[in-house]
Parts: C-alpha cells; structure tokens; sequence
C-alpha cells in the first residue's frame, strides 16, 4: 500500500517516522515488471487480516486540512495484493 504525495512514494504499511525523507523509487525490472523498491510485503491468512492492514495503511495517509475538508488528502494511494496458494503436505 504505497501513496504518491509531492512526486515522493511512501510505503503506507510503514511508520511514518521510520519511512526514507526522499521517499521510494520506482524500477522496471524483465521478470518482475514495474515494482516500487523497498516497501514492505505482509503475509496474511485471511480478509479480516487484509481490512486490518489497509486500516493501518489508511491512518498512514498524508492529510491535511482545506477550507473544504478537514481531512482533505492531495495524494493518490495505490493498493496491490498479490496471491499465492501454499500447498502443505
């Protein structure tokens, strides 16, 4: 869950104390595509556990007050899930 504020890429699932000053970057790679470097993957068992990580995410946000809206954001929040089945045996 990463957010595009100021031409910077934060990683939402990060502290916002602990995130890098000059934000994420953005890389292609042959196998992988186009990734963002560096943010945090989280492993889940269940939807509960998804809605809790976007809940955590989603407090991350960078706000900010307007005449309009108290919580106004000027950002674009990008969420990406990536399944994998784990066959046990």
């Amino acid at each position: 869950m990463v957010e595009i504020y100021n031409e910077r890429i934060q990683d939402l699932l990060i502290n916002p104390a602990k995130r890098p000053k000059e934000g994420l970057k953005i890389r292609e790679n042959q196998t992988y595509g186009i990734y963002v470097e560096g943010i945090q993957k989280v492993a889940v068992n269940s939807f509960k556990e998804i809605e809790r990580q976007m809940d955590e995410g989603s407090k991350n946000r960078t706000i900010g007050s307007t005449q309009m809206n108290a919580t106004s954001s000027r950002a674009h929040t990008v969420i990406a899930i990536e399944f994998r089945q784990i066959v046990t045996f």
